[in-house]
């Protein structure tokens, strides 16, 4: 990263602090620098929480909103859900830190811990409704299948980042790897490469592992999607 834009995400390490301590030790901020996906996160609060800290990698929605380069029309996204790799659930946000030239240069993201609250909620409509199934309103119902949701997976390490990314989308189609057609396997590439996975370094070599070809027919399958 140019010192200036490290200058420019600077800024905003005061701002994580503040928000952390407003929220509470059940609130995670961090600070991405874009530049470095293998060791983007350049500052946390409360990190124990996810369980990542300073030099660790970028989360998959960091590496899609990357690759789908929506932070031109948009400032933030609020409030989606995001899960740790203890089993945690979070509600996220993510703020584009745009420079001057308004370039994106890094991420602001808050990640508040709300397994607990879940658990609490659930016990809640349990005891307001008098049964084991709480009663989801039509309507309610209707809208949550409407709307495709953000998520983000909260992972630190690279090389898992990459194995769950890889897994999830693989794994959707209930075949394994080596019984997939070459055209199937084009097709996993292609879904891959919109989340931006290869924008790490160790994406061509994991995803040529978990399809069972070699790294030259990975780089030919996105010469074929160009």
């Amino acid at each position: 990263m140019g010192s200036e834009n490290r200058q420019y995400l600077e800024r905003f390490f005061p701002i994580a602090s503040f928000i952390a301590a407003i929220i509470g030790p059940k609130c995670e901020v961090v600070v991405h620098d874009i530049s470095d996906p293998e060791h983007s996160i350049v500052f946390i609060e409360n990190g124990y929480i996810s369980g990542r800290e300073v030099g660790d990698a970028s989360t998959d929605l960091v590496l899609k909103i990357l690759k789908s380069e929506a932070y031109h029309e948009e400032q933030y996204i609020a409030n989606y859900k995001a899960s740790g790799k203890f089993g945690q659930s979070f509600r996220s946000s993510t703020y584009y830190i745009k420079n001057d030239q308004n370039k994106l240069v890094g991420l602001l993201c808050l990640n508040i811990d709300v397994t607990h609250m879940e658990v609490a909620a659930e016990w809640v409509q349990h005891i307001l409704q008098g049964g084991p199934n709480p009663y989801v309103m039509p309507a309610a119902a209707e809208k949550s299948k409407e709307e495709k949701q953000t998520t983000e997976y909260l992972q630190g390490n690279a090389d898992d980042l990459l194995q769950h990314m890889i897994t999830s989308v693989i794994g959707k189609l209930k075949i394994p790897p080596e019984r997939l057609s070459s055209q199937e396997k084009i097709e996993v590439v292609r879904e891959l490469n919109e989340l931006g996975v290869f924008l790490l370094k160790g994406g061509v070599s994991q995803v040529a592992d978990s399809l069972s070809i070699s790294e030259p027919t990975v780089y030919r399958y996105l010469q074929k999607l160009k």
